[in-house]
């Protein structure tokens, strides 16, 4: 390993420099990087040294095979439900809405080209921050849920971002008649850019940052700038996401002891 290479290992998130490509892994307990603050701190932190650094060219984004997008949902809005539950309960919030924020703008405010290699069950989540990456590969074993309608909880970063690339009236309907997708669907919608083997996955996203690799990297970064969304619509978008959050929860909590089991 170079010494200056860029290598992190908890038990949240992993990132291994090979050659100059940046291989960062979601673990189990990904929920983590929005809940935890040292944790938070410590995946922002890699990426600004990813941005900075003049050896790496790409950045591939996937999960190990303990990722379960299900259970991240749930220990999220545990997290949730606890801070609004909290003495300072205002101060809380305003610090979660702010991680979530600098999460998705740091991916997409990333000057580097960023890929998302997708495998296995997907929660909504991942399935959202992978839609602030620039590209997304699947394989035919790769699901995408996005339970919150059944659960009568908004979808945050994903509806922003479906709306974003699929405009309103079919993301509607995907968010409110469904609760997931296949990857030939997701392909379908143009929100893959292909589907291929499992054994080929990583080296298909890292095949795309060669192709792109042969223009300047001032070009790539200023593309990017011009085409993702503003920052400031993320944060309008959480803002709105929490008021939702918060008034279908007390709506639940509200319902629960009349729910019979």
């Amino acid at each position: 390993m170079s010494k200056n290479s860029i290598e992190i290992e908890n038990d949240v998130f992993s990132c291994k420099q090979t050659d100059d490509v940046a291989l960062v892994t979601f673990k189990q307990n990904a929920s983590e990087i929005v809940t935890d603050i040292k944790v938070k701190d410590a995946f922002l932190s890699t990426f600004s040294k990813i941005d900075d650094s003049l050896k790496i060219r790409g950045v591939v984004i996937t999960t190990s095979s303990k990722y379960t997008g299900d259970i991240n949902l749930k220990r999220l809005i545990t997290h949730i439900s606890e801070v609004l539950e909290s003495e300072r309960r205002d101060i809380a919030i305003h610090r979660l809405k702010n991680i979530m924020a600098q999460l998705v703008n740091i991916l997409i405010n990333n000057s580097k080209p960023t890929i998302a290699a997708l495998n296995g069950d997907i929660g909504q989540l991942l399935f959202g921050i992978s839609l602030a990456c620039d590209f997304r590969y699947g394989t035919p074993n790769t699901t995408f849920h996005f339970p919150s309608v059944k659960l009568g909880l908004p979808t945050g970063v994903l509806a922003f971002f479906l709306v974003h690339y699929i405009g309103l009236p079919r993301s509607i309907d995907i968010l409110l008649t469904k609760t997931s997708l296949s990857a030939s669907e997701v392909h379908d919608l143009g929100l893959l850019t292909d589907v291929t083997t499992d054994e080929e996955l990583i080296n298909r996203c890292i095949e795309k940052l060669n192709d792109i690799s042969q223009y300047p990297s001032y070009g790539i970064s200023a593309m990017k700038r011009l085409l993702q969304p503003d920052a400031n619509e993320i944060h309008k978008l959480i803002d709105r996401a929490f008021e939702a959050f918060i008034f279908n929860l007390n709506l639940i909590e509200k319902k629960a002891p009349h729910v019979s089991t």
